[in-house]
């Protein structure tokens, strides 16, 4: 019998989600996206907010903009996936979106993926695409 409040304890919580996009319309499309396929997700339009929320609170999976990191000598991004990957416990998913069609040509894009275990999709991707890609990772993850 459901006591009609919505509450069901017994269930897990939904898959968390962050979404850095510089571009706002982008990142709530595809937030948009997640929330129908029953996930948490929440967007992000600058680094810095992305940050200061994961310190916060750690998310199941990482969608970042590689371009939200505009500024040639930035280190934000590399920093941000190092601090994601350094967490104790299971490894969040983090998917990285970005217009080199050679990653491992530019140095800064390089180092993140190299380095960390990081899904490298060039942009423009089908926003359905992504998703999908990330229920799998997040479904194969949870033994599913």
């Amino acid at each position: 019998m459901e006591d009609g409040t919505g509450s069901r304890p017994w269930y897990p919580p939904p898959f968390s989600i962050a979404v850095l996009d510089s571009d706002e319309y982008l990142a709530d499309a595809l937030c948009g996206l997640l929330r129908d396929c029953g996930f948490a997700a929440t967007a992000f339009y600058d680094i810095v907010a992305l940050v200061a929320a994961h310190q916060a609170k750690a998310f199941d999976a990482y969608v970042l903009d590689y371009l939200a990191d505009w500024q040639p000598q930035s280190t934000a991004l590399g920093d941000l996936v190092a601090s994601i990957h350094s967490g104790a416990g299971n490894e969040p998913l983090v998917f990285i979106l970005g217009n080199q069609i050679a990653p491992e040509s530019t140095e800064k894009l390089r180092n993140i993926v190299m380095r960390h275990k990081v899904r490298y999709l060039l942009k423009p991707v089908r926003a359905s695409y992504l998703v999908k890609r990330i229920s799998e990772a997040l479904a194969a993850r949870a033994g599913l």
